[in-house]
């Protein structure tokens, strides 16, 4: 019996030892992981494991894709050293070494204007289990579980590959993940794909990275969607499928000559929407593009109020915020900021955070009651809530490249609070929406009666035939009256309070510097009795490019996006004189209350309101019956009004059709608005335009369009000492720096406007615009 056991034990030993010799030779290296030994037994451990590595292996392809393949792939049979993040050490001098900001809060993209999110990060996992999991991940897919350390032990694999000295200098891949949010390990990955040194704080910088890192997938399946595929994120394009996308047509290209196919996340082919459909902005050159041969254009970050998030620190200051503003009044504040701190960190936070504070399953919100204007917080704070059963969101607005901010309204008395637009006297400024198709917000402090006197008086004051008061005209071009606008008009461009009001009202709508090449004039307006405006759109049509300036705002033209209208007197009800959107209804009337035209007509006879002042079956009585009826705003004293005339990607909007109703009392009505583009106006610098128009209007010695403006450029030369602290004006209106250390400045002014350099308060020089239409002046 002994001689029978020494013998089936030889046979054992003999057996393992062959079987050690020749599994090498007859076994893949990678045997005992999770990719062979799941098929045959069912641990739910081991199967998230595969899924992780399946989602590294993608986000490896997608970041490939974003390069075009311009990254050196690892050869398989040498060494693999651990990736060193190159960015790692600034990065964490931002964020701070251990508290992650980003680690207990969901960011959630929305296209720009769209309230509704397209995509979520979501934080699946709790700190130590990404750590864990990182600690048992080696880079080459070998997860070493009980098996893999086995194998280890007999030789079949091996880990000291792997092993290098510590560099006290850099950071790699697994020690910086191991304590960072998904989001902060894939800005990480995303900082690597470019060739340009990079900064955290330079708006172009991080608008490429963002824009890399949120189109990435990442081992923790960053964003979520239907079945955590990119290209199905309703992150992409808003136009028609069946218009194909530039990116699509290089796919095909590349696939044609590779094996490998090749896809763009849908956020990409949505913030390059291709060299037709991207206007150029003044600042189009210092965009960062992503890396590869496609080198595609990136996104914006806005948040819901408007701010673009312009560096790092600001995108941390929010994250930080979201926790800090649900807290609750008795634990150290308000849900929102204390006016009496004036810490620069809880300003940021409380311009741009948007704290839903959702509970699973019920959808609760921090947001405005409704009821009393005040932040409830009642989700977030809620001491019947578990923190497990409470999300804290931070909601970011992607905007396309070379489009502008929109606003994402999702009902009707809905408020927008606006701490970062200084108001007059510093009161705080706030939107409320007042409808959602068309799309018209009230604006709370936005001007007071002392500036709208000002307009008013500098307005009469006018002597310029170009601004002074006048029959108002219509039309892209020229002075051409209609006898549906009997309103008079003028232009204030210059004047102080005229450019205080243009720069509140540029960065109410979201842009975070001024740009005199994406407004008009202030235009000042008046109405006598009687006088009014047929409903029309502030966008200018033209069809069939007739004009030289391109106005195709859905193309690479620009045009009126927006317009922000200003109301300088009181009109009492029934007065007229009201702001009609021939499309919106009043806010709150119930559907089944809406009364139609004719009826609207046989009412305003029977009132006797209109008798002897307008004649019936006119234009202005059809227009009284309709403010009367629709969605109307009626003027008072500092009242503010803004409306969109485009939708986010440069459509026209039809349901923006408006007018001025005619007033009826013998008091007149004074207003202005000033009309902001979605890229560079006509008659400035790299405006466009339709070239054969162009072309053929020099052939026939036609003076080009905007003729009267003037192109000036204001330089300093250096020479004199006096002026190195330089300062121009436009008549008493402060302009801009005209120092050593600052560069030109260049205006488009009118003949005849004087232009004035200061220094200490002074006027040291004087200049007056003559008739060529580029000048120059050097001091």
């Amino acid at each position: 019996m002994s001689s029978s056991k020494v013998k089936v034990g030889s046979i054992c030993l003999l057996s393992y030892a062959i079987g050690v010799l020749l599994s090498p030779y007859l076994l893949p290296a990678d045997f005992i992981t999770v990719n062979y030994i799941a098929p045959f037994f069912h641990d739910d451990k081991l199967a998230q494991q595969q899924q992780q590595q399946s989602l590294l292996a993608t986000t490896n392809n997608d970041a490939a894709v974003l390069n075009d393949g311009d990254d050196e792939s690892d050869d398989g049979d040498e060494e693999v050293e651990p990736k060193v993040f190159k960015y790692a050490a600034p990065y964490a001098h931002i964020i701070g070494e251990e508290d992650d900001p980003f680690l207990n809060v969901d960011i959630v993209l929305h296209r720009n204007g769209e309230p509704d999110p397209c995509s979520r990060q979501m934080q699946t996992q709790t700190q130590q289990q990404q750590k864990q999991e990182l600690d048992d991940y080696d880079g080459f897919g070998m997860t070493f579980t009980l098996l893999g350390k086995i194998a280890e032990r007999f030789g079949i694999i091996s880990t000291s590959t792997t092993k290098q000295p510590k560099d006290e200098t850099t950071t790699t891949a697994k020690e910086s993940s191991s304590a960072r949010s998904p989001l902060s390990q894939s800005i990480l990955r995303s900082a690597e794909h470019f060739t340009k040194p990079l900064s955290f704080n330079s708006k172009y910088d991080l608008d490429a990275v963002l824009t890399h890192a949120f189109a990435s997938i990442t081992p923790s399946s960053l964003f979520h969607n239907n079945n955590n595929d990119p290209s199905s994120s309703s992150c992409g394009p808003t136009w028609d499928e069946d218009d194909p996308h530039y990116l699509d047509q290089v796919n095909e290209h590349s696939n044609s000559h590779s094996t490998i196919s090749t896809s763009f996340s849908s956020l990409i082919k949505y913030c390059d929407m291709g060299i037709d459909r991207t206007p150029i902005q003044p600042d189009h050159n210092k965009l960062v593009r992503l890396g590869g041969q496609v080198k595609s254009l990136p996104c914006t970050f806005h948040t819901r109020e408007g701010v673009r998030v312009d560096s790092l620190n600001m995108l941390v200051d929010l994250a930080r915020g979201v926790e800090l503003l649900g807290r609750k009044k008795g634990d150290g504040g308000e849900c929102g900021v204390d006016n009496q701190d004036n810490d620069a960190t809880l300003v940021d936070l409380a311009r741009g955070v948007e704290l839903l504070g959702r509970k699973k399953g019920d959808g609760g919100e921090c947001g405005v009651d409704n009821q009393d204007n005040d932040a409830t917080c009642t989700a977030a704070s809620s001491s019947n809530d578990s923190n497990d059963n409470v999300r804290n969101e931070l909601h970011l607005y992607a905007v396309s490249a070379g489009r502008v901010f929109m606003f994402a309204p999702k009902y009707i008395g809905e408020i927008f609070q606006l701490p970062h637009v200084q108001g007059p006297r510093n009161l705080p400024v706030s939107l409320q929406v007042m409808s959602l198709k068309p799309r018209v917000f009230d604006i709370y402090n936005f001007f007071d009666r002392a500036e709208s006197a000002a307009i008013v008086d500098k307005a009469l004051k006018e002597t310029s035939d170009t601004h002074k008061m006048k029959r108002s005209s219509t039309g892209a071009s020229g002075y051409n009256l209609n006898s549906k606008r009997t309103s008079e008009n003028g232009f204030d461009t210059h004047g102080k309070e005229a450019q205080v009001v243009k720069r509140r009202c540029m960065h109410i709508l979201g842009f975070d510097e001024y740009e005199e090449s994406l407004t008009d004039g202030l235009q000042v307006l008046r109405y006598n009795k009687t006088t009014g405006y047929f409903p029309h759109l502030d966008w200018i049509d033209d069809p069939r490019k007739r004009e030289e300036h391109n106005f195709d705002s859905a193309g690479v033209g620009s045009n009126r996006f927006a317009t922000i209208l200003l109301y300088m007197s009181d009109l009492d009800a029934g007065d007229g004189g009201e702001t009609l959107f021939s499309h919106g209804w009043p806010v709150g009337q119930a559907e089944e209350d809406h009364v139609e035209l004719d009826d609207a007509i046989d009412a305003l006879r029977a009132s006797g309101d209109v008798e002897g002042i307008l004649k019936r079956e006119s234009w202005e009585e059809t227009m009284v019956a309709r403010c009367r009826t629709r969605l109307a705003v009626r003027p008072h004293s500092s009242r503010a009004v803004l409306f969109y005339s485009q939708h986010p990607d440069g459509t026209v909007d039809p349901s923006s059709l408006h007018g001025g109703c005619p007033v009826i009392t013998d008091q007149p009505k004074w207003a202005a608005n000033l009309w902001a583009w979605n890229s560079i106006r006509g008659g400035f610098p790299g405006s466009p335009v339709n070239q054969h128009v162009v072309e053929k209007n020099r052939a026939a010695t036609k003076s080009p369009e905007n003729d009267l403006q003037k192109n000036a450029k204001f330089i300093n030369t250096k020479s004199d000492e006096r002026m190195r602290h330089a300062q121009l004006f436009f008549q008493d209106t402060f302009w801009g720096k005209y120092g050593f250390d600052d560069p030109p400045l260049g205006v488009n002014t009118f003949k005849g406007h004087k232009w004035h350099v200061q220094v200490d308060g002074e006027v040291v020089k004087s200049f007056t615009i003559g008739n060529e239409k580029r000048q120059e002046f050097h001091i």
